[in-house]
């Protein structure tokens, strides 16, 4: 079995412990590469620099200034503590919780709701060294084959860091100095050299794994049994593909939505160039196609009568097929209703705003950001629309001239 098991636990590397002698019987026994990591720090470092690991076993109890806490059925927690970084952390892999004591319940069920199946938890047994690492190593291998589903995420990780490990050899080989070539030309063309240059990478690290044989095999090959879909998941999962969080410190970016009153909503359409060399000029306009919300639940309900009376044929409007308007599945209105649609009609959707003192545009950020290709899809049919002209059109006596 492929793949890295971090062991984090403060005793580790101490020889003669119980930690240790786990941690050698895990490595002798397991197909595994076992990970030591000694302190909550180290373990934060190792997870953002191991991206693809198998699983965390993951001792509740670091030695940092230990306090007891009542609550949590007389586990000790460290000033800076594994329940502090499980709460921060997202993490996708089988976290096992290895204590000397019990957790309380109170701190079983926030884990268990946050992280699901991936959480497990374990009382360390020193009398039963043999034991424990058999039951380990079962459980992480039982995992791993009840989940099979979190297989590909593994090997798309894989295949993305030996891509970005490829890409930065080969720019770095053609010019070491590629960063500041590359900042040097977007500056002098105007445009925003940090965002050009996440952008030149991405497209880069695209083209690899499109190219990826092993990501590609088992791609095609993935195709597990769904028991019990719920349409409402499915209905998240689009939430995800459409939009992104964006926090509050990012920078202004093309597809940005701006929540302008209860009622209206804004995508930002104005060009990634344009916004910075408008920043760096102080030339503060931006451009936004608007969403009227009461005007897009008029519609969906709309929608929703024509489909009870006839079931499916209302789904092709999502085809945007009508040139003067364009619908947006899953649109965040609300933070956990999925299954809200936006409006866009394009006869009146254009807004030009100024900012200036008064009006701090930041201010309007609503924290969600339509992601690519679904912006540029937005503002190409927009595009498409105002640039449609019209021509002289052919009698019917002539078109009936071309059937006879």
């Amino acid at each position: 079995m492929d793949g890295v098991v971090v062991f984090a636990d403060n005793k580790v590397l101490d020889i003669d412990s119980f930690e240790n002698k786990l941690f050698n019987k895990l490595r002798e026994e397991s197909s595994f590469t076992i990970l030591p990591v000694c302190s909550i720090y180290d373990l934060e470092s190792t997870i953002k620099a191991t991206s693809t690991f198998k699983a965390i076993i993951l001792d509740w109890n670091f030695k940092n200034e230990e306090i007891d806490d009542e609550e949590l059925g007389g586990a000790k927690i460290p000033d800076n503590t594994p329940e502090q970084f499980l709460n921060s952390a997202d993490i996708y892999s089988l976290i096992y919780i290895y204590s000397e004591n019990e957790l309380g319940a109170m701190t079983k069920s926030k884990l268990q709701e946050r992280y699901k199946e991936k959480v497990q938890f374990k009382k360390k047994t020193p009398e039963a060294i043999d034991d424990d690492a058999a039951m380990i190593i079962k459980e992480i291998k039982d995992f791993e084959e009840n989940n099979s589903h979190m297989k590909i995420p593994f090997v798309w990780s894989h295949a993305i860091n030996q891509s970005v490990q490829k890409i930065f050899y080969d720019l770095e080989t053609a010019n070491k100095h590629w960063i500041k070539e590359v900042k040097d030309t977007v500056l002098n063309d105007g445009g925003d050299p940090t965002s050009e240059l996440i952008e030149m990478f991405h497209n880069l690290l695209n083209e690899s794994l499109i190219q990826d044989v092993t990501l590609r095999k088992e791609l095609e090959e993935y195709n597990p049994e769904q028991h019990g879909v719920v349409e409402v998941n499915t209905i998240k999962l689009y939430r995800r593909i459409f939009y992104t969080v964006v926090p509050i410190e990012a920078p202004l970016m093309t597809g940005d939505i701006f929540r302008f009153s209860e009622n209206e909503y804004g995508i930002l359409i104005t060009p990634e160039c344009d916004l910075a060399s408008r920043h760096m000029n102080g030339k503060n306009t931006f451009e936004f196609l608007m969403i009227d919300k009461a005007e897009s639940k008029n519609y969906q309900n709309q929608k929703k009568k024509k489909h009870e009376k006839n079931p499916g044929s209302v789904n092709d409007v999502f085809n945007n097929g009508v040139i003067s308007r364009h619908v947006l599945a899953s649109f965040p209105f609300e933070e956990t209703i999925y299954n809200d649609i936006a409006l866009i009609n394009f006869a009146s959707a254009m807004l030009v705003v100024k900012e200036d003192d008064d009006n701090n545009l930041l201010n309007k950020r609503y924290g969600y950001k339509l992601n690519s290709p679904y912006i540029h899809q937005l503002r190409q049919r927009y595009i498409a629309y105002i640039g449609r002209y019209g021509v002289p059109a052919l009698p019917n006596s002539v078109r009936s001239h071309y059937w006879q």
